[in-house]
């Protein structure tokens, strides 16, 4: 009996190891095997790159986004010869230039009733040159200054229109010929007894337009002049002395225009 107790005690320890050991393999070979949990990352930061094509766009000059100042330039006073390679543009007040200015070298292309709508269609005898176009003429001479005073008869057309053709004509002015000065000259004003009485030819017409092309200046190659501060009287009309029609000043008073226009002058 004794010794059956004691080979049952042997017995059930080696059961007991054996069950030990069998949680322990399986512990090591299995539980301890487990892969331990992924770290879940955040995907890496990049910086934010902008957009090429936005930052490579061209950026406007603040300067030009602003509206110039016409008087803002540095204008000189010159002698006649300054006229020796100018081109005048223009109606009947430009005409006036042509007869009474005194200043034989410059050419003219001059008309009356030219106007911003007909001024390439026109053909017109320059002296010294014959009858040609505008385009004719800027393309076979090259002109330092070209002086350009349209506006006054086309006062009773669409302004936003006339405007947009003024715009035109002063840049393909300027591609024709890119080496010259060009003034934009502002519409002589009429007389009072003609202003007052005018629905449409009025000196509010006349300064609205003119106030208009100044936005086509850009103070180095084109600029803008008012030579209405010379014939004006205090109310802002053509001085009635300096008229005998209300619209053109007499002719004697051409050579004054010309001297004035001798303090405006660029030098490139």
């Amino acid at each position: 009996m004794r010794n059956f107790l004691k080979y049952s005690f042997s017995v059930l320890m080696i059961i007991a190891c054996l069950i030990l050991f069998t949680i322990l393999t399986f512990k090591v070979l299995i539980l301890d095997k487990k892969p331990k949990e992924e770290q879940i990352s955040e995907p890496p930061v990049t910086e934010e790159i902008p957009d090429k094509q936005e930052d490579d766009a061209p950026q406007k000059d603040a300067s030009e986004s602003r509206e110039l100042d016409p008087e803002a330039v540095p204008f000189t006073k010159v002698d006649d010869s300054y006229f020796n390679d100018a081109l005048f543009i223009g109606d009947s007040r430009t005409l006036g230039i042509k007869e009474y200015g005194q200043i034989p070298q410059a050419d003219f292309f001059t008309s009356t009733g030219m106007s911003v709508y007909n001024v390439n269609d026109k053909v017109i005898n320059v002296d010294g040159i014959g009858d040609v176009t505008l385009e004719k003429l800027l393309s076979s001479k090259q002109y330092g200054k070209i002086y350009l005073m349209l506006g006054i008869n086309e006062i009773g057309y669409n302004r936003e229109s006339t405007i947009k053709k003024y715009g035109e004509l002063v840049s393909y002015i300027h591609d024709k010929e890119p080496d010259s000065v060009i003034f934009l000259q502002a519409n002589l004003h009429v007389a009072a007894g003609r202003s007052d009485n005018d629905d449409v030819v009025n000196n509010t017409n006349i300064d609205n337009f003119n106030k208009s092309i100044i936005q086509f200046i850009d103070n180095r190659r084109i600029f803008y002049i008012d030579v209405n501060v010379i014939f004006d009287d205090e109310k802002g009309n053509l001085k009635a002395e300096c008229t005998s029609d209300n619209t053109h000043v007499y002719a004697k008073y051409y050579a004054d225009w010309v001297d004035w226009l001798k303090t405006k002058a660029i030098l490139v």
